[in-house]
């Protein structure tokens, strides 16, 4: 209780277990205008309800993998974003290369990948693996800029050449330099529309 009314968190992981004072305790000790965006962690399901009904962001239940810790965390700076009322979309990503950190700017990146709990950024020369689930990734980035074209790739729409059709009302996605991207079958109406206003 003392740190968040010290520090002014935007988001705090809390569990709903504690000594001395429960999860839910805290929240009640605090002021309305004093409560940060909250996840809740805990190896118990069934404080779930109690969870929501405080408005909890969401609610992780332990042991829980990578890629759901990640959706959790996108799903926060998503609604954190939103009632800031700032558009801070991620304009850089952080990889690790030859022992270094680089920093790959986002308008770079021609399409990304899902790869198990990571990502793959596909620029036009290299390939770069990031530590986070493409739902995650989604989340950061600009909306206007950026397309989910089925549950494993997202591009950049700055590259699209054209759209193609594959197989029985199915489409393909060619980028400017020549590869080629599935494209679910009831995402083509929100691309093309997507388009249309890039152009």
């Amino acid at each position: 209780v003392e740190a968040i009314r010290r520090l002014r968190p935007d988001l705090v992981l809390l569990d709903v277990q504690m000594p001395e004072l429960a999860g839910f305790e805290v929240l009640k000790r605090l002021a309305p205008g004093e409560i940060p965006a909250i996840v809740f962690i805990t190896a118990f399901d069934n404080f779930a309800v109690g969870a929501f009904d405080v408005h909890a962001l969401d609610y992780l239940v332990k042991p829980f993998d990578d890629a759901r810790f990640a959706e959790a965390i996108g799903r926060a700076k998503t609604a954190i974003r939103g009632t800031t009322g700032e558009q801070a979309w991620l304009t850089r990503i952080a990889v690790k290369t030859a022992g270094r950190i680089a920093l790959v700017r986002v308008d770079e990146i021609d399409w990304i990948e899902a790869a198990d709990y990571c990502v793959k950024l596909h620029l036009p020369d290299r390939v770069h693996v990031v530590r986070e689930s493409l739902q995650a990734l989604e989340g950061r980035l600009d909306p206007s800029r950026f397309f989910r074209l089925h549950r494993s790739a997202i591009v950049n729409l700055d590259r699209v050449a054209e759209l193609q059709p594959s197989f029985k009302g199915e489409h393909n996605v060619v980028l400017r330099d020549g590869s080629r991207l599935k494209l679910s079958r009831g995402r083509r109406r929100a691309l093309e529309s997507r388009l249309a206003r890039t152009q």
